[in-house]
């Protein structure tokens, strides 16, 4: 019986899951921020899209937190990223770092077009996220000032 649950515990070990997740960006709005009902943010977007990765990896996961989290390139994460869809930290914080190092490596202010490719892989003492973001670099060339219609 020893054996059996030695067995059943080294198997538990070693086994995981691996999660693939697509996103096609079709939420995304390509028009230009309201920063108010009377400014509009006006934006310079390329014509060839940019890409990065990257990779974290998540440490003893309880729930949707890890008591550490290791990995990543980025030295800082993105402002504008939205984690709908993916509560574990891990995800959230390679989709942060991808987009931070694509806007980094375009010297672009912001992605449009966005689409994620995110791969999650589980197992019983750790986790591995790897994102990868494609986007169109957007810089911010000015902002245009409109009067507000009250109808």
């Amino acid at each position: 019986m020893k054996r059996v649950m030695m067995a059943v515990a080294a198997v538990a070990l070693v086994s995981g899951c691996v999660t693939n997740c697509k996103n096609d960006g079709g939420d995304a709005d390509l028009k230009p921020k309201i920063v108010r009902d009377i400014a509009y943010e006006k934006y310079d977007i390329a014509t060839t899209p940019v890409s990065a990765s990257e990779q974290v990896v998540g440490i003893v996961p309880v729930g949707q937190w890890n008591w550490f989290t290791v990995g990543g390139m980025s030295q800082h994460l993105a402002d504008d990223v939205v984690h709908m869809g993916y509560p574990q930290a891990s995800i959230l914080r390679a989709k942060s770092g991808a987009y931070a190092l694509a806007c980094e490596k375009a010297g672009c202010d912001s992605l449009v077009g966005t689409r994620y490719e995110v791969t999650y892989k589980w197992f019983f003492f750790w986790n591995e996220a790897t994102v990868t973001v494609t986007g169109y670099p957007a810089k911010l060339t000015g902002v245009e000032f409109r009067k507000a219609k009250f109808d």
